[in-house]
């Protein structure tokens, strides 16, 4: 079974990581995996690891070249595993504008699901894919309820994250809260700095960049409550969880994700977390730990839970990783979808 990962660059998001993740799963286990990278740009290629080939079709430079590379590897594929939808749609418009007939797999990422319902052009013709994985029900929901999709073509499969080992000094001195989340609106950072000052601990938020305009806007609110020397950015690193050890408890506030990535890697360091009810993750977070997923804003309710929260141990979290997000689980899980294609 060869199996082809395509995604359109490798920076820091939740797809891209995702993306590495399954080509690194696929080839520990000795599945025959590759990874087509539309342009060479990102940080995460440093993550893919040794022996997993990666063809870079240089898309901006280089268009009709892109097309005939892209074909050839679609071609000597078993499996063609498409993460989000503006590179399933590429990779659907090259095989009909050169006759090539493929059955291709969107793996749809998703994250303003809950605020954006609206059904991409041909997407119930033209586009219709011939398998769907998502990572949230809303997205399952959403391909059944509004795009029309057979049910027996739709998957729902959690993000997962694999496990990093990280040796660190026994006694370090911790560092308050950590916020894993790009500079999106939706991640409603500034609600995580005023938990931040109730409580009174630093904040440190993990970021791809900060040069847009959501940034200065959040660096002005921050400079209003008097907090701009207790939060702190860091921006640059392509594996935060091997750096999660320096932080007491993580936060997650974003109004509106697919399945987010943090919360999963905060699992699977043991970190305790307060987050918002949203994708599929915290459906199994609640059921051990009710205290770390909020329902609503009321900061009142976050500050009550925070309390809770703390009694929770390191290795109670973890523990609640292993069990759930195991990497033989979702191999199988994986290779169940790709069998139905063959």
């Amino acid at each position: 079974m060869k199996i082809l990962q395509v995604i359109d660059q490798l920076g820091l998001g939740g797809a891209e990581r995702v993306c590495v993740n399954m080509a690194n799963l696929l080839h520990r286990y000795k599945y025959d995996v590759k990874i087509v990278v539309f342009d060479n740009s990102g940080p995460l290629f440093e993550l893919i690891d040794e022996g997993i080939e990666v063809v870079i079709l240089g898309r901006k430079k280089h268009k009709f070249k892109a097309y005939k590379t892209l074909i050839k590897e679609v071609k000597e594929a078993d499996i063609i595993h498409i993460h989000m939808r503006q590179n399933y749609k590429y990779v659907k418009k090259t095989l009909l504008a050169f006759g090539v007939k493929k059955k291709l797999i969107l793996h749809d990422h998703y994250g303003e699901i809950a605020v954006n319902k609206r059904i991409p052009t041909f997407y119930r013709s033209f586009y219709k894919p011939d398998l769907y994985i998502g990572c949230s029900k809303l997205l399952t929901d959403w391909a059944l309820d509004r795009v029309g999709l057979d049910s027996k073509i739709v998957f729902l499969v959690h993000n997962f994250v694999l496990k990093y080992k990280v040796d660190f000094p026994e006694n370090i001195e911790k560092k308050g809260l950590v916020f894993v989340g790009n500079m999106k609106p939706v991640k409603n950072h500034f609600f995580a700095v005023e938990l931040a000052k109730e409580l009174n601990l630093n904040l440190t938020i993990y970021c791809s960049k900060t040069d847009n305009s959501y940034f200065k806007t959040l660096q002005k609110k921050i400079e209003s409550i008097r907090m701009s020397n207790r939060v702190f950015f860091q921006h640059g690193s392509i594996n935060v969880q091997t750096e999660l050890y320096q932080y007491n408890y993580a936060l997650l506030t974003s109004t509106s994700e697919g399945d987010p990535l943090a919360l999963i890697e905060y699992l699977s360091q043991g970190i305790p977390f307060l987050s918002y009810n949203i994708g599929e993750s915290v459906k199994i977070i609640q059921k051990h730990f009710p205290s770390f997923v909020q329902d609503t804003f009321d900061k009142k309710e976050w500050l009550d839970n925070f309390k809770k929260m703390q009694k929770i141990t390191n290795e109670e979290v973890f523990s609640v990783y292993n069990q759930h997000y195991s990497a033989q689980g979702f191999l199988d899980k994986y290779i169940a979808i790709y069998k139905k294609l063959m």
